[in-house]
């Protein structure tokens, strides 16, 4: 039997409807869920695309200021750091998993320097030469001069697998770069949509432009990496309002991003999401940062049967307004943080198991897109959330976080089916490629 623990000492606590659950699962055949699943400095922050008014934590940790809308500005490809890391929710993305098919070391590296070729024109928007009309052309002419490819961003990452026996990498494997672990709620994660020895994570202006992108980077590498997983997402980015976050929503109706790091805040990148000189890493992986990404089908169906108060009380928050459970607005500092007793937030809600605000609890930068991958044989959407988040350690972020969240009432509405956790590169010098420390 499916059975969610649940707190004891929480008198109001949201119970999980295993039984309901079932019957849902079986009627929506929701075992078949077959779908395919962002380069600047810390003193480059101003070359971020799309740094408006950055937002601002008040003591709490909730942001009191506008998150930063999507921009069609380049952003550099050369720094410290992937810049696409620190871009704002982009309306359109989607991530990729690559294996390399070469057992060739020069080969690979070959590879790496013609995608960082691809990647850097991509960000710049730099059109492509004219060739012999009776030459194939060098794209597919799906982006074209009047929108480019302005406003895209594409990080690189690698997986564990990379480190194998292969490259003669193995004493180079960023220390916590490991397999997805399996948590208790993961049954349902499928092998063809997980891991992968390198990740591309793109994000533009609109679905066509991503696999564009896509398409290119496919493109230059075909003989040497072969994709293996691919998921697409969006993003509803609506209007701002002066005084309130970015107002997107997640496909169960609650807001996502609230309490975020902000990305322009070079001091908090440094301490949470950039690996660090001293941080027992490979001297290569300074600048970098740990990405986890994991493809959650969300039970849309069964999740709209529960009552309002129920839904409310999973989250933590008021699904209107994002405020916490007893608060007028979703800025305002939670109860038990002034009060660990106070019930008013159920122990077992997904906002106080997420960040309980606690001394020395871990944060991590979050990321995500909605996405739509069909039905299943009988009619259920198949849709869910595409989740990515960056941190200096996974130990003390998603693995903390994770393992926080395992048996939490929320997993009887999501199943994550796919994924993988990959180590962002550093930036490249001027003039260098993707990857060039790590080779070097």
């Amino acid at each position: 039997m499916d059975v969610v623990p649940t707190d004891p000492s929480a008198d109001n606590e949201p119970q999980p409807a295993v039984g309901s659950r079932r019957a849902f699962l079986a009627g929506a055949g929701a075992a078949a869920v077959a779908g395919l699943a962002t380069a600047c400095s810390g003193s480059d922050v101003a070359q971020v695309a799309g740094a408006e008014t950055a937002p601002t934590e008040t003591a709490n940790g909730e942001l009191a200021s506008l998150q930063p809308t999507a921009s069609l500005t380049p952003v550099s490809f050369f720094g410290d750091h992937q810049g696409g890391v620190l871009l704002a929710p982009a309306p359109a993305g989607l991530v990729a998993s690559f294996d390399v098919i070469t057992a060739d070391r020069a080969a690979l590296v070959g590879a790496m320097e013609a995608l960082s070729t691809e990647v850097e024109r991509l960000m710049s928007n730099q059109a492509i030469e004219p060739v012999d009309e009776f030459l194939p052309p060098a794209d597919s002419g799906v982006v074209d001069e009047l929108t480019g490819t302005t406003g895209v961003s594409v990080t690189l990452a690698v997986g564990s697998s990379l480190f194998d026996d292969r490259f003669g990498l193995s004493d180079q494997r960023p220390r916590e770069l490991v397999p997805m672990p399996r948590f208790f709620n993961d049954r349902l994660v499928r092998d063809e949509l997980s891991g992968g020895d390198l990740s591309v994570t793109i994000t533009a202006p609109d679905q066509q432009t991503a696999v564009f992108a896509l398409h290119q980077i496919a493109r230059v590498t075909g003989r040497q990496l072969r994709l293996r997983w691919v998921q697409e997402g969006y993003n509803q980015l609506l209007p701002e309002r002066p005084g309130q976050v970015a107002r997107t929503r997640n496909l169960l109706g609650f807001r996502d991003g609230t309490s975020n790091l902000d990305p322009a805040d070079v001091d908090v990148m440094r301490e949470f999401v950039w690996v660090q000189p001293g941080d027992d890493e490979p001297e290569w992986a300074v600048g970098g940062t740990y990405q986890a990404a994991r493809i959650i089908r969300m039970l849309i169906e069964f999740w709209a049967t529960a009552a309002l108060v129920r839904q409310e009380q999973i989250f933590g928050r008021h699904r209107d307004t994002g405020a916490p459970l007893g608060q007028q607005a979703e800025g305002d500092q939670p109860t038990f943080v002034s009060n660990p007793n106070d019930d008013a937030i159920p122990r077992r809600a997904h906002m106080r198991l997420a960040n309980p605000r606690t001394p020395g609890t871990g944060r991590i930068l979050r990321r995500g897109f909605s996405y739509l991958n069909g039905a299943d044989r009988d009619g259920t959407l198949d849709q869910g959330l595409l989740f990515l988040c960056y941190q200096r350690a996974l130990s003390t972020g998603f693995l903390e976080v994770q393992t926080r969240l395992d048996g939490e009432p929320l997993e009887d509405y999501v199943k994550p089916i796919g994924g993988g956790i990959f180590f962002v590169l550093p930036g490249p010098a001027q003039g260098g490629w993707l990857g060039e420390s790590l080779f070097a």
